[in-house]
C-alpha cells in the first residue's frame, strides 16, 4: 500500500514538473492539461489542486480556482497558504462570508502572515464591517510597518468612516504615491478644502495617468466647482479606459448636458433606462431625474443607489417616554446660504416651541455665513457634528432623545443618508433635498402634496407618503429688491422677454425646440438663460443657429449675488419652465418676484414641481398638460397683453395665497409631524397620511 502511495506520489510529481515546464515556456494550456490529469488521477494529492488553482485565479478563473482551493483545504495536511488563497478566491466571487472563514484558518496555522489580516480586512469591509477592518489593517501594518499599501488602505476605511482628518494625516505621512494622493484628495474635499483636493487629485494623476479613481474624483470635483469642460474630459477618459465603470455613463451624460452637448443622447438615454431596468450601477438618481420623465425608473435608480450607499444597518426601534413637546431634528449639510435654507428659515423660526423642540443636525461646514448666522439663532439647539461617522451621529441623535428626523439633503451631493441608516430617531423623513423617492426603507415618511404624487403614479415611492396641503416652504423674509435696468441687462426694452435661470443640464433638445417655436412665433422676442460656461454659450447658439434661429435672441446671464438675481426675474415677462426636471426655488423665487412662471406638468415628482407651487399660488392655468399646449400659452402671453395682466395682477396678491403663508405651512407641517410621532406611540407601522388644510 506504501508502495502504491509512493508511485502515485512520483507519477503525480512528474506531472507537475511538466506543467511547469509548460508555464516557464508560456504554454498555459498546455500546463492547464497537465494539471487538470493530476487532479483526475490523483484527487488525493494535495498540490495539483493547489496548483490548477494557482494557474485559473492567475487568468481570472475565479469560480473553477475556488473549487481547486476547496478541494485542497479538505486535504491534509492543513496548511494556511491554500486557506489564504481560498479566502481570496472566495472574496473574487462576492462569497464574503465563507472568505472570513478561510482567512481565519489561515491566520489560526499562521496567526503572523501580514497579506492574509490584509485580506482578511477586504473582506470585512465588503460586508461594511469597518471595525474589524480596521483591526485587521492595524495588525498587518504592526506585522509589515514598511508596507505603505497597508497604511493607504487603512486610511481608506477611516474615510469611509468619516474620519477625515485622521485620515489625510495618515496619508500625509506617506511616500506620495497615486493611491495615497487619490485618497488624500477625497479627504480634503471631505473637509470643504477644494483647491487643496484638486491639487492632490493633479499629483495623483501626474504619477499615474489612467488611473480611473482618480480621474473619477477628479471630474466629480469639478463638476462640484462647475467646471464643466474639465470634469467632462476626466469623465469621458475615465469611460473610456473603464467602460462599465460604476455610475459612470450617467456622470458623463450629466456633464455633458451642462454643456449642451445633445449628441447621440437618444441612445444613451435608451442604454441607461435598459441598464437602469437590469438594476446596474451606471447612474445616479439625480442626474436620471433631468434625463428622463418616468417614475419606474426613477424608483429603480434609487433603490440601486440606496442599497449600495446607505443600506439599512440596525433595527434599532426604541424611544424614549413620551414628553411634554416632540422633539424634532433636522439634518442636513446645507444650513448655510443655499436654495434649502432660503425656502426653510422662516419655518425653523415659526415652529411652536409649546409642542416642539427643534434641533439642527450640521454635518456641512461651520462658518459665519449670514444665512447660518440666523439658523442658529432659530434653533433649540444646533450642533455642528461634521466630524462624527453616520454610526456615531445616529447614537448622537439618539442620545438626544430625538422624536422626529427630518433629512434636508436626502440624495444630493455630500448627502449622508447612512446616518438614517443607523436609525437616528423612531420617525425619519425626507423633505426637499431629493425631489422624489429615496428608493430606500430607511425613510419612513417622504412628504408631498397630491399634485406632485398623483394616485395612479403611487407605486413608484417606496416610501409612506405624507401628503400636505401644498408642498414647499417659503421664507417671507427673503429680499424683493427693484427690478432690474433692462438696457443695463442687455435686454431689449421693447422685446419680450422669456427666461429660464435653471441649471443648463434641465435643458434638452426638446425643451430647447419648443422655445425656438415659441421665440419664431413672437417677433422681436428673446430668451435669457444662465450662462455658466462660455463653450456652454456658443454651443447653444450652435443649436439655436442650426433651428434656423438668430443665435442673437438667446441672451446670456452669469450667476450673481442673491438680489441681483432676483432684480433679474423682475425684469422678465414671462418664465418658461424646464422638463423633466422642473424649476423648484427657482420657480418660487420668480413667483415671489411676481414673475409669471409656465409649465407642462410631467409624471414623476420633479416634473410636478412647478405645478404644483402654481396650484399653491392660485395660478393652475399656468400648467399645461402637452407640449403643443404649453408653446401656444407662451405665445398667447406675450401677444395678448391683456392675458398677461390679469395673471400678473392675481401674482400681486401672492403673499395670501397657500404657497407664501409661511405660518400656516408651517401649522400644517407640524400636523404632519404630530400625526406621524402619534401613529409610532400607538405602535402603528407607517401608513400614508394626509393633513387637512387649515384655513387661511
Amino acid at each position: 500500500m506504501k508502495a502504491l502511495r509512493t508511485g502515485a506520489a512520483a507519477a503525480s510529481a512528474a506531472l507537475l514538473q511538466r506543467a511547469a515546464a509548460c508555464q516557464a515556456a508560456g504554454q498555459t494550456l498546455e500546463a492547464e492539461a497537465c494539471l487538470s490529469q493530476a487532479v483526475a488521477r490523483f484527487p488525493a494529492e494535495p498540490e495539483p489542486w493547489l496548483r490548477l488553482g494557482n494557474l485559473l485565479a492567475a487568468a481570472g478563473h475565479w469560480a473553477r480556482a475556488e473549487r481547486c482551493y476547496a478541494a485542497r483545504c479538505r486535504l491534509k495536511p492543513p496548511a494556511a497558504p491554500p486557506f489564504y488563497n481560498w479566502g481570496v478566491a472566495l472574496t473574487e466571487l462576492g462569497r464574503l462570508p465563507e472568505a472570513l472563514r478561510a482567512f481565519e484558518r489561515a491566520l489560526g496555522m499562521r496567526p503572523d502572515h501580514a497579506p492574509t489580516h490584509h485580506a482578511l480586512a477586504l473582506a470585512h469591509q465588503g460586508l461594511h464591517a469597518w471595525g474589524a477592518a480596521l483591526a485587521a489593517l492595524e495588525r498587518a501594518i504592526q506585522l509589515q510597518p514598511e508596507q505603505s499599501d497597508y497604511r493607504v488602505e487603512h486610511a481608506r476605511v477611516l474615510l469611509k468612516t468619516g474620519r477625515c482628518a485622521e485620515a489625510l494625516a495618515e496619508l500625509q505621512a506617506l511616500p506620495d504615491s497615486a493611491d495615497a494622493l487619490n485618497l488624500q484628495g477625497i479627504a480634503l474635499k471631505q473637509l470643504h478644502r477644494p483647491g487643496e483636493a484638486l491639487a492632490a487629485y493633479d499629483r495623483a494623476l501626474r504619477l499615474r495617468p489612467d488611473s480611473v479613481e482618480a480621474l473619477n474624483n477628479r471630474g466629480n470635483l469639478h463638476l462640484l466647482m462647475r467646471r464643466f469642460p474639465a470634469a467632462l474630459q476626466d469623465l469621458e477618459r475615465a469611460e473610456q479606459l473603464q467602460p462599465g465603470a460604476d455610475w459612470m455613463a450617467g456622470l458623463t451624460l450629466y456633464a455633458a448636458m451642462h454643456l449642451y452637448r445633445w449628441v447621440g443622447l437618444e441612445a444613451r438615454l435608451t442604454g441607461l433606462r435598459q441598464a437602469v431596468a437590469e438594476g446596474r450601477k451606471a447612474i445616479q438618481p439625480l442626474a436620471l431625474q433631468c434625463l428622463l420623465d418616468d417614475p419606474v425608473a426613477q424608483l429603480q435608480a434609487a433603490r440601486v443607489w440606496a442599497q449600495h450607499s446607505f443600506a439599512p444597518r440596525c433595527g434599532w426601534q426604541a424611544q424614549r417616554p413620551p414628553g411634554d413637546r416632540i422633539r424634532l431634528a433636522y439634518l442636513s449639510r446645507d444650513f448655510k446660504s443655499h436654495p434649502v435654507a432660503f425656502l426653510m428659515a422662516e419655518v425653523f423660526e415659526l415652529h411652536d416651541r409649546s409642542r416642539f423642540e427643534v434641533i439642527a443636525l450640521n454635518y456641512g461646514q461651520a462658518g459665519d455665513d449670514p444665512m447660518q448666522r440666523r439658523l442658529r439663532a432659530a434653533f433649540d439647539q444646533f450642533h455642528d457634528i461634521a466630524h462624527l461617522t453616520d454610526a456615531q451621529l445616529a447614537d448622537f441623535a439618539r442620545g438626544l432623545g430625538v422624536d422626529i428626523a427630518v433629512d434636508l439633503t436626502g440624495l444630493t451631493d455630500g448627502a449622508r443618508g447612512g446616518i438614517l441608516a443607523w436609525r437616528a430617531a423612531p420617525v425619519q423623513m425626507q423633505y426637499l433635498g431629493t425631489l422624489g423617492t429615496a428608493g430606500s426603507p430607511v425613510y419612513d415618511y417622504l412628504l408631498a402634496d397630491a399634485t406632485l404624487i398623483p394616485a395612479d403614479e403611487r407605486d413608484a415611492y417606496d416610501e409612506r407618503i405624507v401628503y400636505l396641503p401644498s408642498y414647499q416652504a417659503n421664507d417671507r423674509r427673503r429680499p424683493r429688491p427693484r427690478p432690474g435696468d433692462r438696457a443695463a441687462l442687455g435686454l431689449p426694452l421693447d422685446g419680450f422677454v422669456y427666461c429660464c435661470f435653471n441649471n443648463p443640464c434641465k435643458i434638452n433638445p426638446t425643451r430647447f425646440a419648443a422655445w425656438v417655436q415659441i421665440l419664431q412665433a413672437v417677433p422681436g422676442s428673446v430668451l435669457w438663460v444662465l450662462e455658466e460656461d462660455e463653450q456652454a454659450a456658443v454651443n447653444l447658439r450652435a443649436h439655436a443657429q442650426a433651428a434656423g434661429l438668430d443665435p442673437t435672441r438667446l441672451v446670456f446671464a452669469r450667476r450673481t449675488r442673491r438680489e441681483d438675481y432676483l432684480a433679474r426675474l423682475a425684469a422678465a415677462d414671462v418664465f418658461l419652465d424646464t422638463l423633466p426636471y422642473n424649476a423648484g426655488t427657482t420657480a418660487s423665487d420668480a413667483l415671489w418676484m411676481g414673475l409669471p412662471v409656465l409649465t407642462q406638468a410631467g409624471r414623476s415628482f420633479p416634473a410636478r414641481m412647478a405645478a404644483s407651487l402654481l396650484q399653491a399660488v392660485g395660478l393652475p392655468e399656468l400648467v399645461t398638460g402637452d407640449t403643443r399646449s404649453y408653446i401656444d400659452l407662451a405665445v398667447r402671453l406675450a401677444t395678448e397683453p391683456g392675458l398677461l395682466q390679469a395673471v400678473r395682477q392675481r401674482l400681486a396678491a401672492r403673499e395670501a395665497s397657500a404657497l407664501f403663508d409661511t405660518p400656516r405651512f408651517t401649522r400644517h407641517l407640524e400636523q404632519a409631524y404630530q400625526l406621524a410621532h402619534q401613529a409610532r406611540l400607538a405602535g402603528e407601522p407607517p401608513r400614508d397620511l394626509v393633513v387637512p388644510a387649515l384655513p387661511g
